[in-house]
């Protein structure tokens, strides 16, 4: 019980480790969806046969690939090896199921706890190989995809649908309470199934048009907007960050920072997940700017949109898009102004104990400046 206790305690650190691994998968298919949408416009994969339609397609296989790689690397983490194959079959599993990025990090810790637990039972020297080769993996795979796809997943579904029904029934008076809420909620998994679901409460509303424009109503597209303004937010955050205050981040953030501009214009909320991930001051800095995004657009009762995406190709149907640009400027601008205030340095750009700066003697007699 002790060594659970140890692992969830070091949580942080196997999520991170997960992440570093998840970095190439997120950028690649986010840089791929982002091409797809601006060979295609804002719906490349109606249009099989184009440019856009095979970016946006790759973008996708890769973005639906994210479960599954990041269930296999924080396994790895716990477990070593004996932890990839089921964290990849399982995350899989969480993708298909409708758990998603969510899932695969529960089925990460599932696989590379039991992983962990079963490496540790003695056996017999001649059956060791085939226990770690085909026993341990076989049995958490069974298991972990029993688990996810009759219990995880269902209520994470169950919560998806209770999102869905609990913005559809809030009062469209009550709009600045609006943009709090639906800042918050889209802003909380950046990009994934909560996000996903507040999608879903627009598109419901879609349907029902105004008779004066034969157009959706403007409830409907004011609404649009104000849950597209959760999408490009957080990487654009992450981004400016790592800009204007680039030694609060190490090398390989400050890359990912760059990736996320891109990104972030073409609202790929998932570029902010490396950033976010890795540090809560800067996830913290993702949430409160999508939230001023938000209740900014929110109180404007004229601001819509018609473009069902986030981003650059929103402007093409935004009913204002001067306002709208300051609305969504002032959101990235409170997000980024709180992570560079508050944020600390990353841990390779502070000093460590390992680091051989200065070193002076008990007595004081030497000193070393390694510069």
């Amino acid at each position: 019980m002790s060594e659970v206790l140890g692992i969830l305690k070091d949580a942080k650190k196997h999520i991170l480790a997960g992440v570093s691994y998840l970095i190439p998968v997120v950028v690649v298919g986010g840089i791929c969806c982002g091409l797809g949408v601006a060979f295609g416009g804002t719906a490349p994969w109606e249009a099989p046969g184009t440019a856009g339609y095979f970016f946006f397609i790759l973008g996708k296989y890769g973005l639906n690939l994210m479960p599954a790689v990041i269930a296999a690397y924080v396994a790895y983490s716990i477990a070593d090896k004996v932890g990839i194959g089921p964290g990849l079959i399982i995350g899989q599993v969480a993708q298909d199921s409708g758990a998603g990025f969510i899932g695969g990090i529960i089925a990460g810790f599932f696989v590379g706890i039991c992983a962990y637990l079963m490496k540790k039972v003695k056996i017999q020297k001649s059956f060791s190989a085939l226990w770690s080769i085909i026993v341990i993996p076989l049995c958490v795979t069974v298991v972990g995809a029993f688990l996810m796809e009759n219990v995880v997943a269902g209520v994470i579904v169950a919560f998806t649908n209770w999102l869905t029904d609990f913005f559809a029934s809030l009062p469209t008076s009550a709009m600045a309470l609006l943009g709090v809420v639906v800042g918050f909620f889209g802003s909380l998994d950046l990009g994934l199934f909560g996000n996903k679901a507040l999608g879903a409460v627009p598109d419901a509303m879609w349907s029902t048009l105004d008779p004066n424009t034969g157009l959706p109503t403007m409830i409907a597209q004011h609404l649009r907007l104000i849950v597209s303004t959760t999408c490009a937010i957080p990487p654009l955050v992450c981004a400016f960050s790592t800009f204007i205050r680039p030694k609060l981040f190490n090398s390989e953030e400050r890359e990912a920072g760059k990736a996320a501009l891109f990104l972030g214009i073409f609202a790929i909320t998932e570029g902010a997940i490396p950033l976010a991930l890795a540090d809560k001051t800067v996830y913290a800095g993702c949430i409160i700017g999508t939230i001023v995004g938000c209740v900014l657009v929110a109180i404007f009762p004229n601001l819509g949109t018609l473009v069902n995406w986030g981003g650059l190709p929103n402007l093409a149907g935004q009913t204002n898009v001067p306002l709208t640009l300051l609305c969504w400027a002032a959101g990235i601008a409170a997000g980024t102004a709180f992570v560079c205030l508050f944020k600390k340095p990353s841990p390779d750009n502070a000093l460590t104990s390992n680091d051989a700066v200065a070193k002076v003697t008990e007595k004081g007699e030497e000193v070393d400046l390694d510069f």
